[in-house]
């Protein structure tokens, strides 16, 4: 059942004299709240790293960093900045759509660039995969390396 209606019921039959006890009212509330909050790892796709590709919490999805990784070669799709942007959003749309997620559900992204000047040509990229006037929260930060030196990562955070 789910947690409101148990929650509810609970606290329905308490008004209405059946009266679970408020012992029993805790121990409902304190068991839905704690299911609700379940720590699950997502691993749709491989990693390079000791880190899972998502964590969901709760209604919440934090997703890894991606990078422009091509999944059915495990190379580096780094042909231009476009390139590498589309294929990091696509490996991140990937591991959204695994736990039933998708991008209108994003609601904050970090995205590290090692050229802030590529900054322009990845953000007409990256705004093709969200809905305008729709836009995540998003921090961009110029750094000086990342993995399989790559030239961008991804992380998000995502809520349903």
């Amino acid at each position: 059942m789910k947690p409101v209606i148990v929650l509810l019921t609970a606290l329905a039959g308490l008004l209405a004299g059946c009266r679970p006890g408020e012992d029993e009212v805790r121990r409902i509330v304190r068991e839905e709240l704690s299911a609700a909050m379940q720590k699950k790892i997502v691993k749709p796709v491989d990693v390079i790293g000791p880190y899972s590709p998502a964590v969901r919490l709760g209604n919440f999805l934090f997703v890894s960093g991606q990078i422009g990784l091509d999944p059915a070669t495990g190379k580096l799709r780094n042909e231009s900045i476009e390139e590498e942007t589309r294929q990091a959003l696509e490996n991140l749309m990937r591991v959204l759509h695994a736990e039933g997620y998708d991008s209108s559900q994003v609601v904050s992204a970090t995205v590290y660039l090692k050229n802030m000047n590529e900054y322009p040509r990845m953000n007409v990229v990256y705004g093709g995969y969200f809905q305008e006037g729709s836009y995540p929260a998003r921090v961009t930060v110029e750094v000086s390396n990342l993995p399989r030196e790559a030239d961008i990562e991804i992380a998000a955070i995502a809520y349903k």
